[in-house]
């Protein structure tokens, strides 16, 4: 069965992490990756890179040869740019290969060549240059500063987030810009970033009638039963209960519900006061641990109440729902044997994707490939340009496509923001209640529902459901993460619209032995491990609520998902349903450990205090605040040492004793106590002129990342009017592209703010649409317009 990219060829000339996972999420759906390495090397890249770069072809080029005109690596070079369909690159902006991503002149070789760039920082701003490596971006971003730790943030996350957000953000460029192709005939470039990634799991809004967000502060979750509790054998289990029906249940069976009703506890969603919490806390606490967690999952299962086992990450690829949506696979690496990993974790009805090999070790010279290698065969075969004259900005790559997303909290409305901001029409439905986050009034909203229409509709009516259905039927796209079996109960599918993308982000998968489960984002990183890993050997796990990773991971493949499936209908009139789920998501952020091989070295995770690494690998307490360094080579780490005014370290004094963490060495000590006195902007300098690694870390307020001038000048701020909050102002342009115009940018809705104006463009009177909202089949929140 034939895969969405088959027939397109990218050209890969990366050396990170974010780009290999991109690249190697194209290669999963068809696509032939040439991925190209120094003449006389071999593609020996370990820890993750052993999963990212499967599927790919390796080709020997010298980039740094081919920078100058008349050599053989030049010449071989530009075959390679005339063959490919896709390049991707992560050339610092400073870096003398950018001559080789020269936009004009890539155009004049290729004009229908996709050309993407992930920087760490964007390319523009005092941080332009600064080097890619997570945990700086993370620091930078505020993520650290309001992470939930065991002491005051900011906390060191595990998770490589900014790497990950970067490569689907990459992936989900290149495929709108492949998909605007199929029409304007013509390439176009786009741009990421690290930070943009970072920004897919931390939110950036502020609004002038805007509640400030409330970082959550206990690290076993923001509410008593939404939190992880110890049980009697030591393990620990997460609960999930959103709605007070499941946490009524779940104080039944514990032996408070009596307890809950007191008004104090809110029907059990908090305490009134901290104290409160502090005393319901410690009921849930006290009596998760008087037994196993054996009988435990039996009840909860038994009593359908959100729940999941916090496991170990490894732990994961024995579990019979990872199995069945066929999330495990063993590769016979060239190197290590039998390397047992993550499966393709979008799945897509017709145009499955398929993973084509291990990885590749030995590079083939790119003068020696056949003449009939196939490059560039979709690009000769497709159309010229019709319009090969210079012409005007194109429109944004998903200009004229319209979705239909019916969605709740994060996972789902994250898919529609990013497919809004890519030029869609995205039109969310939501019932007379609104999405799940409006009444709870979580500052998420603002951004997660950026950028798109809203329609309010009674589904449970008749009427409501003819309602729901035109829109089907007018639209070119469903993206849905309600419970499997919902959308068809609205007579939404193939009767209402033959030509629907269907796309459904669940907690679990559509089928399977948790399919029936609720599935949200706390009870997907209990599953594969998240937890656990960010809350390191020495602690109980962490659930960091604020970042959602599953969800916010989950919601950028179902979009990714969404534009290949638009993809597979323009070329081979393919229509399809396409599926992702929390636990793969969970997954993909945990690719680089969860895998299985001969060898496979032990995962570093942060110290007690959760600080870092280790001593020349983490967070640093000033005088004034807090910076974060990475010193990975032995001169940056001499230089670190000659700054605090040590002697260059004994390498004896960095290794830890029996089950010590490096950060418990006495360098690490001393380093600390070195820098205490120091302030941020002198060591900061200090370290810069050492050639070290390092960045402030700063808090997580949204005001501070939207004031920053490296937010400014790469354009992720935008400011707009809203009818009940006054002007906003929300990170955005995550995915940028050349010479398009950006989408329409509107403010986050009302509820149905724009019912009448959606039930217009479908054909409804005036008069019908006044009496449907007399009787009350659709609503428009009072206050719009």
């Amino acid at each position: 069965m034939a895969s969405t990219l088959d027939g397109i060829t990218v050209l890969d000339l990366s050396t990170g992490a974010a780009a290999a996972l991109a690249t190697m999420f194209l290669a999963d759906h068809g696509a032939q990756v040439l991925w190209t390495v120094v003449p006389g090397r071999q593609a020996d890249r370990d820890g993750g890179f052993i999963v990212w770069d499967r599927g790919k072809d390796c080709v020997s080029l010298d980039l740094d040869a081919a920078c100058n005109a008349g050599t053989d690596a030049a010449a071989n070079y530009r075959r390679l740019v005339e063959g490919a369909d896709v390049l991707i690159e992560d050339f610092a902006p400073a870096s003398p290969r950018q001559k080789l991503v020269d936009p004009a002149w890539l155009k004049s070789i290729n004009p229908r060549l996709v050309s993407c760039s992930i920087t760490a920082y964007g390319r523009h701003g005092p941080m332009r240059d600064e080097p890619p490596i997570d945990d700086l971006v993370l620091a930078y971003a505020g993520v650290l500063g309001g992470m939930p730790g065991f002491r005051p943030p900011p906390v060191h996350v595990v998770h490589p987030l900014p790497s990950v957000g970067a490569a689907l953000f990459a992936a989900t460029g290149i495929a709108a810009a492949l998909l605007a192709r199929e029409t304007t005939g013509r390439g176009r470039t786009v741009a990421t970033s690290l930070l943009a990634g970072a920004l897919l799991y931390h939110p950036k809004v502020v609004g002038e009638r805007i509640t400030k967000h409330v970082f959550q502060t206990n690290p076993s979750g923001s509410a008593p039963f939404y939190s992880n509790y110890e049980c009697a054998d030591g393990k620990f289990v997460q609960l999930g209960c959103v709605h007070v029906n499941f946490i009524a249940t779940a104080a039944k069976l514990m032996g408070l519900g009596d307890l809950i009703q007191e008004p104090r506890f809110d029907r059990g969603r908090g305490g009134k006061t901290p104290k409160d919490d502090a005393e319901i806390r410690s009921a849930v606490a006290k009596v998760m641990k008087s037994r196993s967690s054996a009988d435990w999952i039996a009840d909860l299962e038994a009593a359908d109440v959100p729940f999941a086992p916090c496991r170990q990450t490894e732990e994961g690829m024995a579990d019979p729902q990872v199995a069945h949506n066929c999330m495990v696979v063993t590769l016979d690496d060239p190197e290590l044997g039998p390397v047992t990993q993550m499966g393709v974790p979008i799945r897509f009805s017709e145009t499955p994707g398929r993973i084509r090999g291990p990885r590749q070790i030995a590079a083939e010279p790119v003068f020696a490939l056949p003449e009939d290698y196939p490059v560039g065969q979709a690009r000769v075969s497709d159309p010229s340009d019709p319009n090969p004259i210079a012409h005007e900005p194109d429109p944004p790559p998903l200009a004229g496509i319209r979705i239909l997303e019916i969605t709740n909290l994060i996972a789902g409305p994250i898919a529609g923001r990013l497919l809004a901001d890519l030029g869609a029409d995205v039109i969310k439905l939501e019932p007379h209640e609104g999405d799940m986050s409006r009444p709870i009034g979580r500052t998420y909203f603002y951004s997660v529902n950026f950028n798109k229409r809203s329609i309010s509709v009674d589904t449970r009516s008749a009427e409501g459901k003819a309602v729901v259905q035109r829109i089907a039927a007018a639209s070119d796209a469903l993206v849905a993460n309600l419970r499997p079996g919902a959308t068809a109960r609205m007579g939404i599918g193939p009767a209402a619209n033959p030509r629907l993308i269907e796309t459904h982000i669940t907690g679990y998968g559509l089928t399977g032995p948790y399919a029936h489960r609720p599935g949200i984002d706390p009870l997907a990183q209990a599953l594969i491990g998240l937890q656990l890993a960010q809350g390191g050997p020495d602690n109980p796990p962490v659930f960091p609520a604020q970042l959602a990773p599953t969800d916010y991971t989950t919601g950028a493949m179902g979009a990714f998902g969404t534009i290949l499936a638009l993809y597979a209908r323009a070329r081979h009139g393919t229509v399809q349903r396409v599926d992702s789920d929390l636990l793969s998501g969970g997954i993909v952020l945990s690719s680089a450990w969860f895998s299985r091989y001969a060898g496979k070295p032990e995962r570093p995770l942060a110290d007690k205090d959760q600080m870092g690494l280790g001593p020349f690998h983490r967070l640093y307490q000033l005088q004034d605040g807090w910076i974060y360094l990475v010193a990975e080579t032995a001169a940056q780490q001499r230089a670190v040492a000659t700054e605090a005014g040590m002697p260059v370290a004994d390498a004896a004094a960095l290794v830890p004793g029996p089950g010590q963490h490096p950060n418990d060495t006495a360098v690490a000590r001393a380093l600390a106590a070195a820098f205490a006195d120091r302030s941020v902007d002198a060591m900061l300098a200090a370290l810069k002129r050492a050639g070290v690694p390092a960045v402030r870390a700063n808090a997580g307020d949204s005001e501070i990342f939207l004031g920053d001038p490296q937010a400014i000048e790469n354009g992720f701020v935008a400011e707009r009017q809203h009818p009940t909050a006054g002007q906003i102002t929300v990170a955005w342009a995550y995915i940028q592209f050349g010479d398009t115009r950006a989408s329409a940018g509107r403010p986050t809705p009302l509820l149905g703010e724009q019912t009448a104006e959606i039930m217009r463009g479908l054909g409804y009177s005036a008069a019908e649409i006044e009496a449907l909202h007399e009787a009350r089949v659709v609503k428009t929140e009072p206050g719009t317009g």
